[in-house]
């Protein structure tokens, strides 16, 4: 038990004085070892904030890593690697460009697009686009398909067919931003400029029209109504026609006859008969 103890007893003198010879070294490794832990902080600890995703580099081995997507939280990585964090949450700019109409007129469009990244996707993106995916991509694109779908129409043509554009536009800038790994929500076209004169002109041809369609509307009542009239007319032309060949000499003096016996029944008449000739019906006259 002494030869025990004695041991230790030797071992932290000997500890004690390599402590005692290696001081500075120490200090000066400790202090190297937390500059560099101060200084490679944000290198080593990754933090990944809500709404975001990150892709790995690795300096030493396979580069970016395909199969693997770092999600919320945080990662201790090498310091000789580094992590790109790309926020994958639907996101949206403005952006305004002119575009050439089928007659070569200018005209002036503004726009917004909406689009999100997906995590499937996500180091596809990194690795053969980058950080700088919406000017390198697609604000060129989506410029690429306004410019090409207002190139098939007149100017006139794009009052009415604001709907179809949209729609065309969204359509194809779809299928091209998938082939660049990049999700797209819509591409609202929010104002559409045309040249003053054309505009003006534009507009006094559809107030033209319009006028044409209001008069359109009212002869089309005008006819319908003369139409009317005519059946009408034609009906009441038959009615008499039947009427007159019904009405006989004794049938008008035999409704004369009944006429004047409904009057001479009445308390507020008094009946005077005047002779009308042979065959003339009598005279109601007077009052109470």
């Amino acid at each position: 038990m002494k030869t025990i103890r004695a041991w230790f007893g030797n071992r932290r003198r000997a500890f004690k004085t390599f402590l005692r010879r290696q001081a500075p070294y120490l200090i000066l490794t400790l202090f190297i070892l937390g500059f560099a832990a101060v200084y490679f902080y944000d290198a080593i600890i990754i933090s990944i904030r809500p709404g975001e995703l990150g892709v790995l580099w690795r300096r030493l081995g396979s580069g970016t890593v395909i199969d693997t997507v770092y999600g919320e939280g945080m990662h201790v990585i090498l310091p000789i690697n580094k992590m790109y964090v790309y926020n994958v949450r639907k996101q949206q700019f403005s952006d305004t460009i002119d575009a050439l109409t089928v007659d070569g007129l200018n005209v002036r469009v503004q726009y917004s697009v909406r689009y999100f990244l997906s995590a499937e996707t996500l180091p596809l993106l990194h690795q053969r686009v980058g950080p700088e995916y919406v000017n390198v991509v697609i604000r060129p694109e989506i410029r690429s398909v306004v410019r090409m779908v207002f190139g098939q129409y007149k100017p006139e043509e794009i009052y009415t067919a604001q709907k179809a554009i949209q729609e065309r536009v969204s359509e194809l800038s779809k299928v091209r931003l998938e082939a660049r790994f990049i999700e797209l929500d819509d591409v609202p076209i929010e104002t559409i400029t045309l040249p003053t004169r054309i505009s003006e002109a534009i507009e006094s041809k559809m107030a033209y029209q319009q006028l044409e369609g209001e008069y359109v509307y009212k002869l089309s009542i005008a006819q319908k109504e003369a139409e009317r009239k005519r059946i009408e007319s034609d009906g009441l032309k038959v009615y008499n026609n039947t009427l007159a060949q019904s009405l006989t000499p004794g049938l008008l003096h035999w409704y004369g006859i009944q006429a004047t016996q409904d009057l001479a029944k009445s308390t507020n008449s008094k009946v005077v008969v005047i002779g009308a000739g042979s065959g003339g019906l009598p005279i109601i006259l007077g009052k109470d």
